[in-house]
């Protein structure tokens, strides 16, 4: 069903809402909430330092305290479901006197003050008159530009009632392993009456999540036994011959990997492996010398990134090194143009040997696969296992080589991984680490101080925030990309910084990334768009505005990004909204830069034992995120119910 059907979403909403993926009711219906509030929360105010959900109503207009620069408060009187009077109070956020007057009725979610007697420090907050449904536990959802809580709240109500939402389960299997349908699992998702509902719910959904892994895994290791075509000779001198041209030697890592992938291909059985390596451990490079192989053997050659930007620069390091040995390489992205787009089909057409990189453009049907040998897949955890899946069906002779810097729990790693060889690629140690400090707003005069200071003797800075406009989060209001752009272009020179993120076009978002290159350049402010792949080696210092609305594997991702020529670096976490559970975490962030131990600490932490967070007085978060083995086990009996019932 189309999102035009569903009132209260416009043209400029439908545009947003696709923009993030969201095309239909289906998928509106599938956008989940982030997290709960307990409006049975009985919580009074005390000075107990514990988070809690308050029932008050305001008794007094909002009052606005500038202390310095860069530091105010905003405050107003209320009553609790007691009757007890305090103080509401909201940091660097002036704009909430526009947005609470005398008389509301609010939810107020936070903990006492450290330093002031009486007084509440609001993380977030809702308008009791902006919630129109009843419920126990309110969803919470993450919002986007023109699109606040209140709309999502009805959009996602009349998208359940449209959306035609079929499981993959037939019914049978589904009556005979749950109590509750697919159908009105989803509903529970977005409107449960408890956390135990919550929890029954929430596996249903992610046995539904795990299937096409366990198909895909099933699908590789069927894989396994089919004979390949093609036939790779003189492996050894092709490396040789590449390596020669690398201003660096290999590391040890790399040798033992590049060994497991050269059995792989040298097999008459298709290759299917992972290679797992922590941010930096050079798998590009791993990746090239195979496709270089293919390519000298008289084979295509794919080489996938999930985004643009480092499609781009994986084809920029390719073509020069294949350049050196003879060898063709071309680009294929959504922003080719016709002809790029027509030279790229004519040379697969005709099987003439070359390495194609690009996006999810390279699986168009439209490109004959006839010659392809070798399959690399960049960050293998963003790519759709339904794309996975078709490549095999479409030949199903391909070496696989997938490459992933996000670790993934070890206890999880069957999950994904089941049907996969894996190759660990160590890090190669430096000899300067990344310092990494927690920074609250009590300090941020200091922290911009030391970065002007050091941006001044050429350093480079990145300033990481979780939004792009501050209406995306009420909660978040000011610590938003471009409140932060504007912020600091006052602060610092409005010629040494630059702005980017997920709504400009591809072509600006690339061109931006590649004018920070420039001396001039000292800061970008962005959202997640530099998580992944975007190299610039001077860089030296990252500040991720309000990290504690990342997951841990993206805090290690964004870290990755400075000291990548080995310079001693600064990772900064900036907050104003930290709570016990949250502080934790960053706690172990900060003192931890191994990447799978930051993984493994992530699930154990949130996702084992502890799945709804129970803990957290009142809010519940992140449901989603981890999926435990229990459900795994689950989901794979279910499969081979399903598997058996086809062959039957």
């Amino acid at each position: 069903m189309e999102l035009k059907n569903i009132k209260g979403l416009g043209s400029k909403r439908i545009e947003t809402l696709r923009n993030k993926g969201i095309e239909s009711a289906e998928d509106l219906a599938l956008y989940f909430p982030k997290a709960y509030y307990d409006l049975d929360s009985k919580d009074s105010f005390s000075e107990d330092g514990k988070y809690k959900l308050l029932n008050c109503e305001v008794i007094s207009d909002i009052k606005l305290s500038r202390i310095r620069n860069n530091f105010n408060y905003s405050y107003c009187e209320c009553l609790d479901i007691t009757g007890k009077k305090f103080k509401a109070i909201w940091y660097n956020q002036p704009y909430i006197k526009n947005a609470i007057i005398n008389g509301d009725k609010l939810f107020l979610y936070g903990k006492n003050s450290n330093t002031k007697h009486n007084y509440f420090v609001v993380s977030s907050f809702r308008n009791q008159a902006k919630i129109s449904q009843e419920t126990k536990l309110l969803p919470i959802y993450k919002t986007f530009n023109n699109i606040g809580q209140s709309v999502l709240l009805e959009s996602t109500k009349q998208a359940l009632k449209l959306a035609n939402l079929n499981s993959l389960i037939p019914n049978q299997i589904e009556n005979k392993f749950f109590t509750s349908s697919f159908t009105n699992s989803i509903n529970t998702i977005h409107y449960p009456d408890n956390l135990e509902e919550l929890s029954t719910a929430k596996q249903r959904i992610d046995i539904e999540k795990i299937l096409p892994f366990i198909k895909i895994n099933h699908d590789i290791n069927k894989n396994k036994k089919v004979k390949k075509t093609q036939i790779y000779k003189n492996f050894d001198e092709i490396c040789y011959n590449f390596c020669n041209f690398l201003p660096y030697n290999l590391t040890n890592s790399q040798i033992d990997v590049i060994n497991d992938i050269k059995k792989d291909m040298l097999n008459n059985s298709c290759m299917n492996r992972l290679v797992q390596g922590d941010v930096g451990a050079g798998k590009t490079i791993v990746s090239l010398i195979p496709s270089a192989v293919c390519v000298a053997n008289g084979y295509s050659a794919i080489l996938i990134a999930p985004t643009e930007i480092l499609a781009h620069q994986h084809y920029i390091l390719a073509k020069e090194y294949f350049a050196k040995l003879g060898l063709k390489t071309l680009f294929l992205a959504g922003s080719s143009t016709a002809l790029e787009k027509q030279d790229v089909f004519k040379t697969f057409s005709k099987n003439e040997p070359c390495l194609l990189v690009g996006t999810h453009s390279c699986l168009s049907d439209d490109l004959n696969i006839e010659n392809v040998g070798l399959v690399v897949i960049d960050e293998q955890h963003r790519f759709g296992v339904k794309q996975r899946s078709t490549l095999l069906d479409r030949k199903n002779t391909i070496d696989f080589l997938m490459l992933s810097a996000t670790p993934i729990p070890r206890s999880l790693s069957l999950v994904y991984y089941g049907g996969l060889d894996v190759s660990i690629l160590d890090k190669p140690p430096k000899t300067k680490q990344i310092q990494t400090n927690i920074v609250s707003f009590q300090k941020e005069d200091d922290l911009w101080n030391f970065i002007k200071e050091k941006t001044n003797s050429n350093s480079k800075a990145f300033v990481v925030c979780s939004n792009i406009d501050d209406n995306d989060d009420d909660s978040y209001l000011g610590l938003s990309a471009k409140s932060m752009y504007t912020f600091l272009c006052n602060k610092f020179s409005k010629e040494e910084i630059l702005l980017a993120h997920g709504k400009l076009d591809s072509q600006t978002e690339k061109s931006t990334l590649e004018k920070f290159k420039q001396p001039q350049f000292k800061i970008l402010v962005s959202t997640t768009i530099v998580e992944v792949g975007v190299d610039i080696p001077n860089a030296d210092i990252i500040v991720i505005v309000s990290p504690e609305k990342f997951g841990l594997a993206t805090l290690h991702q964004l870290r990755g990004r400075v000291g990548r020529a080995g310079q001693q670096s600064y990772c900064f976490c900036l907050s104003r909204n930290l709570n016990e559970t949250s502080y934790d975490r960053l706690k172990f962030f900060k003192d931890n830069l191994n990447g799978f131990d930051i993984a493994e600490y992530d699930y154990k932490s949130r996702g084992c034992g502890n799945l709804l967070g129970t803990n957290q007085h009142g809010k519940t978060e992140d449901i989603f995120e981890f999926i435990s083995l229990e459900t795994y086990n689950k989901a794979k009996k279910i499969f081979e119910e399903i598997n058996k019932s086809y062959n039957t």
